[in-house]
């Protein structure tokens, strides 16, 4: 390709850029074009913030890029920071338009309704329209192909950082409504989920007070808990900890029992099936840890998989993370077996649990909350490869409610699921 140098605009002498700017210029030569910030109202980034200024209580949840996966971001994982330090400019809105500036930049999140009211760092690109009605036309525009390569067109450095003042003078078509094909959108599904999810919250936490520590003791003393089969002091810290005090403690309204008792844990034992049989399987990696749900499923003879796959699953079943190094985290992977994925094979990294005395979506649920995942993470062995074994892992302690209200929050549960499986 020749290009001549008029066709250059002089901020960037590199080839790929030159490139794409000439056929972002083939594409766009028979449209009108406009700034970006003549049709915005607001186009800022948001706040730089010192960790210190977290909290596990009341505030804002904060977006940062990191929490922006597969351009979705994952609303349980928030973090939360303290109210006093954010400014209007950094509270997001339904129908903005969010552009990672750094990290893996140029990603596009449309605010929805379950995003409203939450905070954005000063990675993160907020755009304003002055009509918050074609929001999601220009959503859509950003992730059409012309879209895409007007947003790398602005990428800048080894890092690909994108700034705002590159953002306010992008050119853009001003038609650009009608970049609508190649992009559908529906994200009904994630608000009427999130929804659920939070109902079934709000009643547990009425009842089970304990949302997380603020911080491990870094000093303590061991006399009555010192034994001979744990010598790390991680291990020990627990028994100072609000967790262990929460667990140990008699509440009127919560009964403490161990999940060995509620629960069968199916033994990794190979099934019977000939190498030549195709199967459909799914492993750790395919278990989205944030919805809870199996996201991809594989087909292949058994005879070509692993010795580790060890399980047939059934519907109603669970199965778990055993190690990693998410286990006992807010990624630890965890995932109910419903009609659709009954049958399938899986990998003996999973623990394989059949509910017994306990409803199994009452159940996922407590396994994605910090009273459990604290726990798994107090037994967890190993710093390289987190893992728990399976004596300890049957000592978790399971609250259990009055029946109606873990009737509640398994309805809830189940009905979460069933939205999300509308997506995968």
């Amino acid at each position: 390709m020749f290009i001549t140098p008029d066709k250059m605009d002089g901020k960037r002498i590199s080839y790929d850029y030159v490139v794409q700017q000439y056929k972002i210029q083939q594409l766009l030569q028979r449209h009108y074009l406009i700034s970006l910030s003549d049709i915005c109202e607001e186009i800022t980034s948001g706040i730089k913030i010192s960790k210190k200024y977290y909290t596990n209580k009341n505030g804002y949840k904060i977006i940062a890029p990191g929490d922006i996966r597969n351009e979705t971001i994952y609303i349980n994982e928030l973090k939360i920071v303290q109210p006093e330090k954010i400014k209007e400019k950094d509270i997001i809105n339904v129908g903005d338009i969010l552009i990672t500036s750094s990290g893996k930049s140029g990603q596009v999140i449309y605010v929805n309704k379950a995003l409203e009211g939450c905070v954005i760092t000063s990675d993160i690109i907020k755009i304003t329209l002055k009509d918050r009605g074609k929001g999601i036309k220009l959503y859509k525009f950003f992730k059409s192909s012309v879209g895409q390569m007007l947003l790398n067109s602005v990428k800048t450095g080894v890092l690909n950082k994108i700034f705002v003042e590159d953002i306010k003078t992008l050119l853009i078509p001003e038609d650009f409504d009608t970049y609508q094909k190649d992009c559908p959108i529906d994200f009904t599904v994630y608000i009427e989920a999130e929804k659920l999810y939070r109902s079934a919250e709000n009643t547990f936490y009425k009842i089970v007070d304990y949302i997380g520590e603020e911080e491990n003791p870094k000093h303590f003393f061991i006399t009555n808990y010192l034994g001979n089969h744990r010598l790390d002091p991680e291990y020990y810290s627990y028994f100072y900890t609000e967790l262990y005090k929460v667990i140990n403690k008699s509440f009127d309204n919560v009964i403490w029992q161990e999940l060995g008792a509620l629960v069968e844990i199916k033994k990794a034992d190979k099934p019977n099936i000939n190498g030549n049989q195709k199967v459909r399987y799914f492993l750790l990696a395919d278990i989205d840890p944030n919805f809870s749900i199996i996201k991809e499923t594989h087909e292949d003879f058994y005879g070509n998989l692993s010795n580790r796959m060890r399980y047939i699953v059934r519907s109603g079943e669970l199965v778990t993370a055993k190690g990693g190094s998410a286990t006992g985290t807010k990624g630890h992977a965890t995932a109910l077996i419903t009609e659709k994925f009954d049958g399938l094979v899986t990998t003996d990294a999973l623990y394989n649990l059949v509910p017994r005395r306990i409803n199994p979506y009452y159940l996922l649920f407590l396994f994605k909350q910090p009273i459990i995942l604290n726990q798994i993470n107090m037994f967890t062995k190993g710093t390289i490869y987190k893992l728990i074994q399976r004596k300890d892992f049957e000592k978790i302690r399971i609250p259990r409610l009055r029946a109606d209200l873990e009737e509640q929050i398994a309805d809830k549960m189940m009905n979460y699921l069933n939205q999300l499986q509308i997506k995968y």
